[in-house]
């Protein structure tokens, strides 16, 4: 009884002690940053319970905690830290900026993985990187960021088109731009399946986007990322995060720029005296005389220089007004962005105007979200005739338009000076009286609703739209060439789109055991988009004002247009994601989509992928060995699958008809035929996806490098093959053919000095790429569509064991110098001489040859970014190596031949007698130049050094009850750029996101140089 009595007391002891150590007392205290800010929206919470708190506006935070609890403070972006109570009722903390703690997740597709159980090839792209230059679409943004993404801007008009390749060209005749993913959305960046159409090229379907809104950026690359999007993997995905609101206080941020633009190279040509001479040698040499006295020329000086006529300054202002905040159960990112950019050609620019709500609510007492995530854009262009050639393109009129004629005659009316005697036109009528202006609404966005349904497993459904609207009007009046030709010409054409997703998640992520954690991802998604498309127009119109001309005035009216496309994409998806003891790492994934596109026998396709990853650093032969001091990651990754490519029109798979007229009975009768022949068993274009990676992280994580090896085979390329004319046709689209891409990326970042009063870091990219084209199949090699008819040149040459979109023709060797060594092959002394490849001395297609080669060596990227006390200064240079450019421009108004205006040097450099050593062949009209356009005298380098964006800023010390943070800067954008090519930019592709014609230049619009100012302004 005593022994039973004395263990009661102690018991009555033990709990007293117990609860008085759990007697809770308040505390308070306050979290601030490095400058001693205090940070609102800091979670404070007793570790091990569910108890806790957030700081207010001034970073204070008020709780009851025992003195035998801890406090952990945590907020995102921040290193978390741990603090126990005791005897303290006060505490004061201080964050450290977690530099990493970003980095470490990486978001794919429909989910997020942490970087270091990455087992697929990323880029990410965040978004400091992309607010470092003022530019209209996030394509632009991407240039040179990541390895294995090469970014063309293919017109430099305002909101002009943009092309993509992600580890190289994967088709022939489908897309190849990359799957746009925003917010969880697909979209695939056709330019010409928003636009209008017309005599011009698309503008940009990615300038409807806000690159401003976006939080970060990231690029899939091989079959582990990207088999997850199956039928539209095969060219990359780009998964683009926008911003979201955080617990925390209500922050406004205003960031606002003005840049002025003026043409960064200028082509040189001949000015009105020396045009004027070169006329009267052109003249002489087809037997007639001279055009021009000394005297005449003498009195011309330097006549009319087109292109100053009709370019000037332009401006890009970019104002952006973003709220963001919230508290526990809603957070809210609210952005509104206004940009207007002014061309550096006459009557060019383009507008945009938007908003973005997205918006975060947790119900169910926070075991639900309710996710909203929808933008609002409206852009508008004014446009000219540039980038397509041809009568009436504005900028190979200005360059080759003749100098010696006034832009005005004595009554101040627009002169028409003659181009080589085919068509009269003057550049700035075209470009003040010509009215070309097209206006795009796109509402973009998706909600969804997650449910936590136990833990680690979610459930997540979603619908979302894409919905928009374009139309275009053009007027040609009579000041125009065309509109001199068509007795003015009104054309209205409008198109809308709409794409409507639903998209429906299961994900699992769960430490089974000690060492063992699987996330699991299973979907099902379907999504339909329509698009309609409407022409009409009309000629014989009685005003040149374009504003008072309608569509019922014309006496001409034209035969309208109209069409309709739909198409369907059902989805089933998974992915298993297993992690072993932190080093052995799998990843299994597969999707099967089911398109309308493609025929009934093959309507379905899977595409699986699986990939490994040994973290080396963490096995204990590595840590013991004293590598695991120097290295604080070093794993290997390798990855195969497959993926697919969708991107082909629609309705290929079925026979089409087309409207004929027939004469029955005297009567004109509308009737159809067929204009193809069905194939009922098209199917998917399919890439096997090969990659070997390494990933490294050494020096306390101050220098990380990655390296990928990677090598994709393009099987069942749809192809146009010849069949008997028989049929009653010519060609059948088949799966037919195969090409490949392979290649090494390395990408590196270095943080050489990190510490409170100076930062340094260097990052940089290389990237080396081989395409070859090794089988057609059925189909017989072939030139494609020739870039430009009236010059007499072909297309690229597609043929297996090249590359996609070589050229083909006569290798040009030199000139001839004398009249008896030219006149077997039917020339003269001075003109040029080509490769006799079959020695029959004579010049034929059978002398054709590859003679360049549009696709680059290797790309790179190096920016550096120092911040030095409230400095900041970065500094980003881009190149290209080892591609070529085919100078269409130049070939026809720097031939000798013609009588538009030519080079400046043609003078100086032509052949003469006395001038044996020219480079250029002698001037005369007699000489062939389409062979000559044919050659390889006008493929030239189109390597490049460009000092891409050059910023300097300052952050104003001043902080006050109102102003978070204040900073300046000045940017300069395209100052200088190192290239042997001879145009205004070896940046160029006149047929836009065109595979097969990549690299020609004719009528480009003049790349600008930009200068920038702007300010951030954080309240």
């Amino acid at each position: 009884m005593r022994n039973a009595l004395r263990c009661l007391q102690l018991l009555c002891l033990l709990a007293i002690s117990t609860l008085t150590a759990l007697a809770q007392t308040p505390i308070s205290g306050r979290v601030t940053g490095e400058q001693n800010e205090g940070i609102p929206g800091v979670t404070v919470s007793i570790k091990g319970s569910t108890r806790g708190t957030t700081t207010d506006a001034t970073g204070t935070f008020k709780l009851n905690a025992s003195s035998n609890e801890t406090l952990v403070f945590s907020y995102v972006g921040y290193t978390s830290q741990e603090a126990l109570v005791g005897n303290k009722t006060e505490f004061s903390i201080k964050l450290a900026p977690d530099t990493r703690s970003l980095e470490e997740i990486v978001v794919v597709g429909y989910g997020t993985v942490k970087k270091s159980d990455l087992t697929g090839s990323v880029s990410t792209i965040k978004a400091e990187a992309i607010k470092e230059m003022p530019v209209v679409s996030v394509d632009q943004a991407i240039q040179a960021r990541a390895a294995g993404v090469q970014v063309t801007q293919s017109s430099a008009a305002p909101g002009g088109g943009i092309s993509i390749r992600v580890r190289g060209a994967n088709s022939i005749n489908s897309g190849s731009e990359p799957l746009y993913v925003i917010d969880g959305f697909p979209l695939y960046p056709d330019n010409g399946a928003i636009g209008t159409g017309g005599n011009r090229q698309p503008t940009n379907a990615m300038a409807t986007i806000n690159p401003n809104e976006i939080e970060s950026i990231e690029i899939l690359k091989d079959a582990s990322a990207t088999s997850i999007y199956g039928s539209r993997g095969a060219n990359g995905v780009v998964l683009i995060t926008t911003k979201r609101g955080k617990e925390g206080q209500s922050r406004v941020d205003y960031e606002g720029s003005y840049s002025t633009q003026t043409i960064a190279r200028n082509i040189d040509v001949l000015n009105g005296g020396d045009y004027a001479r070169y006329l009267n040698i052109l003249e002489k040499s087809q037997g007639g005389n001279p055009r021009f006295t000394d005297t005449q020329i003498n009195q011309i000086g330097q006549g009319t220089n087109w292109m100053d006529v009709i370019s000037g300054t332009g401006s890009l202002s970019n104002h952006q007004l973003s709220f963001t905040g919230g508290n526990k159960s809603m957070r809210y990112a609210v952005v509104g962005n206004y940009v207007e950019n002014k061309g550096v050609i006459t009557n060019t620019f383009f507008k945009r105007y938007g908003f973005r709500l997205n918006l975060d609510n947790d119900f169910l007492n926070g075991r639900a979200t309710l996710s909203n995530s929808w933008s609002y854009n409206r852009t508008g262009n004014s446009n000219v005739p540039t980038d397509r050639g041809g009568p009436g393109g504005i900028i190979i009129t200005a360059l080759g338009l003749d100098p010696t004629v006034p832009v005005y005659n004595s009554n101040g009316n627009y002169n028409y000076p003659s181009y080589d005697q085919r068509f009269t036109i003057n550049p700035l009528a075209e470009a003040q009286q010509g009215y070309d202006r097209d206006n795009l609404n796109r509402l973009f966005g998706t909600t969804a609703v997650t449910f936590n349904i136990i833990d680690g497993l979610k459930f997540r459904t979603s619908i979302g739209a894409d919905v928009l609207s374009a139309e275009r009007t053009t007027f040609y009046n009579s000041y125009t060439y065309l509109g001199r030709q068509y007795d003015r010409q009104l054309e209205k054409a409008d198109r809308n789109v709409t794409s409507l997703l639903n998209e429906n998640i299961l994900s699992y992520n769960k430490q089974l055991a000690p060492g063992h954690t699987i996330d699991a991802t299973l979907g099902y998604t379907y999504q339909k988009e329509s698009n309609l498309y409407n022409s009409v127009a009309t000629r014989g119109l009685p005003s040149d004002d374009a504003l008072s001309v309608n569509l019922q005035n014309g006496s001409k009216p034209q035969i309208p247009f109209s069409g309709r496309q739909d198409w369907t994409l059902q989805s089933m998806l998974g992915r298993v994601n297993y992690n072993l003891n932190d080093r052995y790492l799998l990843t299994f994934t597969f999707r099967r989509d089911g398109s309308s596109k493609f025929g009934p026998n093959n309507k379905w396709a899977t595409f699986p992928s699986g990939a490994i990853g040994w973290r080396v650093v963490n096995e204990n032969f590595f840590q013991s060995s004293g590598l695991g001091k120097v290295f604080n990651d070093f794993k290997f990754r390798a990855s195969y699958g497959l993926t697919g490519n969708s991107q082909i029109p629609v309705y290929r798979s079925v026979g089409g008809l087309v409207p004929y007229n027939y004469v029955l009975g005297g009567n004109l009768v509308a009737g159809y035929g067929p204009d193809r022949i069905a194939n009922p068993d098209l199917k998917w274009e399919s890439t096997a996806m090969l990659d070997l990676g390494l990933d490294l992280a050494l020096l306390n994580n101050r220098l990380s490098m990655t390296f990928d090896v990677f090598s994709n085979k393009t099987s069942d390329l749809l192809l146009d093959v010849s069949i008997p004319q028989s049929t009653g046709f010519s060609t059948i689209l088949l799966n037919s053919g195969s090409l490949t891409n392979k290649g090494v990326e390395f990408s590196t970042n270095y943080k050489v000095i990190s510490n409170k009063a100076l930062t340094w870091d260097v990052s940089g990219n290389i990237s080396v790429l081989r395409n070859e084209i090794t089988s057609l199949g059925q189909s017989t090699p072939f030139f494609a569509n020739s870039t430009s008819g009236h010059l007499g040149v072909f297309g690229s040459w597609v043929e297996a064991g090249n590359p996609i979109g070589v050229w083909k023709g006569y290798k040009y060797t030199g000139l001839f110098q004398t009249d008896e060594e030219a006149k077997t092959f039917a020339a003269r002394a001075g003109y040029p001489k080509y490769e006799d490849v079959n020695g029959d001395g004579k010049y034929t297609s059978d002398d054709y040859q590859i003679i360049g080669n549009p696709n680059p060596k290797f790309t790179w990227g190096l920016n550096s970014s120092v911040k030095f006390s409230n400095f900041d200064f970065t500094i980003f240079f881009r190149g290209v190596q080892g591609n070529q450019v085919r100078n269409l421009q130049q070939s026809e108004m720097g031939d000798g031949v013609q009588k538009i205006n030519q080079i400046a040097n043609i003078l100086t450099d032509s052949w003469t007698p006395t001038n044996t050593g020219a480079s250029r062949p002698v001037i005369d009209g007699r000489r062939d130049f389409i062979s000559f356009r044919r050659s390889s005298f006008f493929i030239q380098d189109g390597s490049f050094v460009r000092l891409q964006n050059v910023v300097l800023g300052y952050t104003i010390p001043l902080k006050t009850k109102f102003i978070r943070n204040a900073r300046v800067y000045a940017s300069g954008q395209n100052l200088f750029l190192i290239t042997k090519y001879k145009g205004f930019d070896p940046e160029v592709n006149n047929q836009g996101q065109n595979n097969l014609n990549r690299g020609d230049d004719y009528d480009a619009y003049p790349r600008a140089r930009m200068l920038t100012f702007g300010v951030n302004l954080g309240l």
